[in-house]
């Protein structure tokens, strides 16, 4: 089967001649380079033969054009240095962002670039943020939630601006050539936010990016970046697949399995105390397939449930396809 055909059956629960798989990291202080973000991502998508590939921007790239200072040092990810929101007010100096210019415009060159030398044959999805997840980013750890709480007017008024550059920026995306996006929410746990907050700041946002995609792109993936998922606010999204941390914090494939059956995306640790950091080729083997028995066989697509470690040993990314491969003989 090509690349195109696995992830296709694996959409409509039908048979595979292997599991699907796909993997992705981040490269710090390297992809910020447009081609240099294109070159790696097609290097790590024929390492392992990988079904799709789920493009890896760095990950404050959709808030930078606020205003967002970085602290970027050699060899680690860029992180938040200020934030321009200082108080409540500050919010209501969010305005919509051009979104084919700044960072945005590194990114379309990027995945331009990729696209033109995948030739179509490999799935392609886009990273981008939910508006909330980039509200958070802009304001910076552990203070969204008190805006939210006691300000509510500024915050929509700031999401309003994000969703507006967001769909802009989607919509480029797509004409662009993806055939999909990677679709990461950061407050879809009820550990986080409660509820009747996320169906306030989240939940409608979140659908001004994603329905418009009907019709125009066949492969969306929602990523439940949470402890504790919030099932009854996500699970209707308009999306094909899921992906969410089953293995650092549950639930496990086979119990997401019983809530829906969309396609399931997982199955691989991610964080530094999985097999791919810390154990052996015989720890990853056992952990694909324990996660392909869960699966059932069909809907499924063996994937990490977040970023992975850049730390990871090289022989255990590589025991990954081995697996896989050895599974289907």
């Amino acid at each position: 089967m090509s690349h195109r055909a696995r992830i296709e059956a694996a959409l409509a629960n039908l048979p595979t001649d292997r599991t699907p798989l796909s993997f992705w990291w981040h490269w710090a202080n390297q992809d910020r380079s447009p081609r240099r973000l294109a070159e790696l991502a097609i290097h790590l998508q024929q390492r392992l033969d990988m079904d799709f590939i789920k493009f890896s921007p760095y990950g404050l790239y959709s808030v930078v054009d606020w205003g967002v200072q970085l602290n970027v040092q050699g060899g680690e990810t860029p992180i938040l240095a200020e934030s321009p929101i200082q108080k409540a007010d500050d919010w209501l100096k969010i305005k919509p962002v051009r979104s084919d210019a700044g960072e945005y415009l590194i990114v379309l060159e990027a995945q331009r670039i990729a696209l033109e030398m995948l030739n179509g044959e490999v799935p392609f999805v886009q990273t981008v943020f939910s508006p909330l997840t980039s509200a958070s980013k802009i304001a910076g750890p552990g203070k969204l939630v008190q805006y939210m709480q006691d300000s509510p007017r500024q915050v929509h008024t700031a999401l309003e601006a994000i969703t507006e550059t967001s769909r802009s920026f989607v919509e480029r995306v797509v004409s662009g050539g993806a055939d999909g996006v990677f679709f990461a929410n950061q407050w879809a746990g009820v550990d986080l936010l409660p509820p009747d907050l996320y169906n306030e700041f989240s939940k409608p946002y979140d659908l001004q990016m994603l329905e418009p995609l009907k019709g125009k792109t066949w492969f969306n993936i929602y990523h439940l970046h949470a402890h504790d998922i919030n099932f009854d606010g996500v699970l209707d999204y308009p999306v094909e697949a899921f992906n969410w941390h089953d293995q650092d914090y549950g639930p496990s494939i086979a119990e997401m399995r019983r809530r829906t059956d969309k396609c399931l995306i997982g199955g691989i640790t991610p964080s530094a105390g999985g097999p791919l950091v810390a154990g052996s080729t015989a720890d990853v083997d056992r952990e694909v397939m324990d996660a392909i028995q869960q699966s059932g066989g069909t809907g499924f697509i063996l994937g990490p449930g977040e970023v992975v470690d850049p730390l990871s040993k090289p022989e255990n990314v590589d025991q990954i396809l081995k697996s896989v491969l050895s599974a289907a003989s």
